[in-house]
């Protein structure tokens, strides 16, 4: 027996030698599957795939914490590692503060990705009602809501109590809401000046989401003595992304907006009623039936007192507004007393002028409109204790501005408010003219000023639209139906063939 095992093991030990002579070393390797990645979501998103670099990018528009992201992800592989952890599907988080090395491997095979997780770069606007319930009315403040603004980086901006209601005319009526916001004590937001009042402007109707902005630039490029601030921002309500807005300062009178004297509660006293108030312009007023509101005697332009409320100004300072317009009107009603320059005892030239230009430039159709009557929309005007009346700040642009199709015409220059009488003077033109050539080459930088806000707003315009589609049938200002790009090119192109044409008919204003 012991013989026939040696002899078995020899033979088995030839054949072996005999094999690897007949193979000549070109043994076939052992093959394994592939080790990839089949699909990925972070927290319920799914990000957009480079092959080229491998890499996964994952936008979460409002998150600004990302130390622990979950992947929910199916893989041709055994296993897949973030760093040095290996990861469940669905259930381990992961540290996407930086970009992340994936690694997929499958038997001898790996195969490595790189996952940056993001936001869109704007800063976070949290909104929490209480009970989570909806806004549902612009007259009744709803109280005990809580506000909190994180900047991109997760630090906090601003965090505490406030109140909320809704706010404007027919945007109210829109499916993307604008807000009003009264926090419960002044305070800084997103490094703009103390203050209670603050809007979260939807711009539903926008396409580009800038014209609102882009006006402001123009406005603080001119000699007005204060124009909004406000900054693009996520917002978060109740839990639920919202989409791309614009939170800016509420038009109030405060030493760091409107910067004229309050006027006490029912204050009477004839020297003190002469100020401050605070004016707007509005054919809406009759049609909503606003409070506070009269029409000029002469000019017929449909004037609302914002400040002070109605709940706390007196009848004495009512009239005394009152005779003061009809006053104004009476002298600009006379073309001698005009061309004798006594308007200028009443309103401020300069800003009446720069006032001008802003709309003009930006097409603004608010500044004349035809609904529900002739006559200016959003059209602020503010007058100081013993002072004159100024012209501003600007607002409301989101609707047909810095269109092509208006810019070989005036918007309301020769129609709107006080301009037709004023131009009866050839010192107030030639003021005009001198203020256009002293401004007019600053007004051409908003085309880069543009460029590089659309830039900064692109990511988040993406997720907006999606949330916020403008259906064909709200055709107002005639790109909401193109890509946010050719949306920008075409109010650029609007500004600059205005600018052109006021150019070279500004003289012409008579």
């Amino acid at each position: 027996m012991l013989g026939r095992t040696k002899l078995l093991r020899f033979l088995q030990a030839a054949m072996v030698l005999l094999c690897l002579a007949a193979c000549g070393g070109n043994e076939e390797p052992e093959t394994y599957a592939p080790a990839e990645i089949s699909s990925l979501m972070v927290n319920g998103v799914t990000p957009e795939f480079d092959r080229e670099t491998m890499s996964f990018t994952a936008t979460l528009p409002t998150m600004t914490d990302f130390s622990s992201v979950v992947l929910t992800f199916f893989i041709y592989g055994q296993t897949m590692f973030a760093g040095d952890t290996e990861l469940i599907s669905g259930v381990t988080p992961v540290d996407a503060s930086e970009p992340v090395k994936l690694l997929v491997r499958n038997g001898k095979n790996e195969t490595t990705y790189t996952l940056t997780v993001r936001n869109t770069g704007l800063p976070v606007v949290r909104i929490t009602t209480p009970g989570k319930r909806d806004v549902t009315s612009k007259d009744t403040w709803m109280e005990g809501a809580t506000l909190r603004i994180e900047n991109p980086d997760g630090t906090v901006d601003y965090e505490g109590p406030m109140s909320i209601k809704g706010r404007g005319n027919s945007t109210w009526g829109y499916p993307k809401k604008p807000y009003a916001l009264k926090l419960d004590k002044k305070d800084k937001v997103l490094g703009m000046p103390k203050h209670k009042r603050w809007i979260l402007l939807a711009n539903w109707k926008d396409r580009t989401l800038l014209r609102n902005e882009a006006a402001f630039w123009l406005s603080r490029q001119t000699g007005l003595p204060y124009t909004v601030r406000g900054q693009f921002v996520e917002l978060e309500f109740n839990g639920r992304h919202a989409g791309n807005y614009y939170l800016c300062e509420q038009i109030k009178i405060d030493k760091n907006r409107v910067d004229i004297e309050e006027m006490e509660d029912f204050e009477t006293d004839p020297e003190l009623i002469t100020g401050g108030y605070l004016l707007e312009l509005d054919t809406y007023h009759d049609y909503y039936n606003e409070p506070m509101r009269f029409n000029s005697p002469y000019f017929n332009l449909p004037y609302q007192v914002k400040e002070p409320d109605e709940d706390a100004i007196s009848d004495a300072a009512f009239k005394y507004i009152q005779g003061y317009v009809r006053d104004l009107e009476t002298l600009l009603k006379d073309q001698s007393r005009v061309q004798n320059h006594e308007y200028e005892e009443y309103l401020d030239v300069d800003s009446a002028i720069w006032f001008l230009f802003v709309n003009e430039l930006a097409t603004n159709t608010d500044f004349y409109n035809t609904w529900p009557s002739n006559g200016p929309h959003s059209v602020y005007l503010y007058k100081a204790r013993g002072g004159k009346m100024y012209s501003g700040p600007v607002w409301d642009f989101d609707y047909h501005g810095f269109l092509p199709s208006l810019a070989r015409q005036w918007a309301g220059a020769t129609r709107t408010v006080y301009y037709p009488a004023l131009y009866k003077d050839e010192k107030f033109r030639s003021r005009m003219l001198e203020l256009w050539d002293l401004k007019k080459n600053d007004f051409l930088k908003l085309t880069e000023y543009i460029d590089q806000t659309a830039e900064k707003i692109r990511l988040s315009e993406e997720y907006n639209h999606a949330l916020w589609p403008i259906p064909a049938s709200q055709n107002e200002n005639g790109d909401e139906q193109m890509s946010f790009q050719q949306a920008v090119d075409r109010i650029k192109q609007g500004f600059t063939e205005k600018w052109t044409w006021m150019d070279a008919h500004l003289k012409d204003l008579k």
